[in-house]
């Protein structure tokens, strides 16, 4: 049987909380009762290639779900003009997401426009009475996105800047550090406690290694190049491991975008 992946869904909503980011709130029934964290959609951007989303959130009741945009060029600039009426064309939701079953603790870790796929996570872990530690890195709190909105979601929340101007100064990954940190000072069970960081490679690089040290869990969600958004013409390929430790070339938008952190080979 072959699914339907291609909606046309439209703007609900249309929110810019600075001038870099557009948060567009979509309606897609289908796709709001499909969608997991960590999984993304492939937005359809006029006369340009499709260009990939990760999920931000789904209200599953009200059949939406929004992306957050980053106007980088003239596709996401288009993108991010929309507004509530508009339809557009999306695929999704595609590829293999986070896998968040059996943790009792989820930390998310995401810097850039990796905050988007991770309020997801932190969404999913409030509906399932998880507990959800949002780490987010910016350069400064000017530039900052979904802080009232991971405060709100989360059960904790650490806030770090280039600028020195929100609760960690430096970036995510000392943030991070604090947070593990504290969970060993306090003798905290961390066994069934899972790392999911989505960003800045370097910042991913940085999660996946606190993570090794301190004999915690991590899955990483890339963020490569795409065009096609479901596997045909091989753009996202990254390198990873086999179990036997050989080289391999994965797909970025099937095969992930989340991926182990062990696997990757950064």
């Amino acid at each position: 049987m072959v699914h339907q992946i291609d909606y046309s869904c439209q703007v609900i909503r249309r929110q810019q909380p600075n001038r870099s980011y557009v948060i567009l709130t979509l309606e897609s029934p289908e796709i709001a009762a499909m969608a997991m964290p960590g999984q993304f959609v492939d937005v359809s951007s006029d006369q340009f290639l499709r260009r990939p989303f990760g999920i931000m959130s789904v209200d599953r009741e009200q059949g939406t779900f929004a992306i957050g945009i980053r106007v980088m060029g003239q596709g996401t600039l288009y993108l991010s003009r929309l507004q509530p009426g508009d339809k557009v064309s999306i695929l999704g939701p595609l590829g293999h997401g986070f896998c968040l079953e059996g943790y009792d603790r989820i930390i998310t870790v995401g810097g850039g426009t990796g905050v988007f796929p991770l309020f997801f996570v932190q969404q999913f872990c409030r509906e399932q009475n998880i507990e959800g530690i949002a780490v987010c890195g910016y350069r400064s709190a000017e530039e900052s996105i979904l802080t009232e909105e991971f405060t709100q979601t989360a059960c904790a929340v650490s806030f770090a800047s280039d600028a020195g101007d929100m609760t960690v100064a430096g970036h995510a990954g000392i943030a991070l550090q604090a947070v593990i940190d504290d969970l060993i000072e306090t003798n905290s069970d961390i066994s069934r406690t899972l790392i999911c960081a989505c960003g800045p490679k370097l910042m991913m690089k940085t999660a996946a290694r606190l993570a090794k040290q301190a004999g915690i869990s991590c899955q990483v969600s890339l963020e490569e190049r795409m065009a096609c958004g479901v596997g045909i013409c091989l753009v996202c390929v990254c390198k990873t491991k086999k179990d036997d430790g050989t080289v391999e070339h994965s797909r970025c938008c099937v095969d992930g975008p989340v991926f182990d952190a062990e696997v990757v080979i950064w």
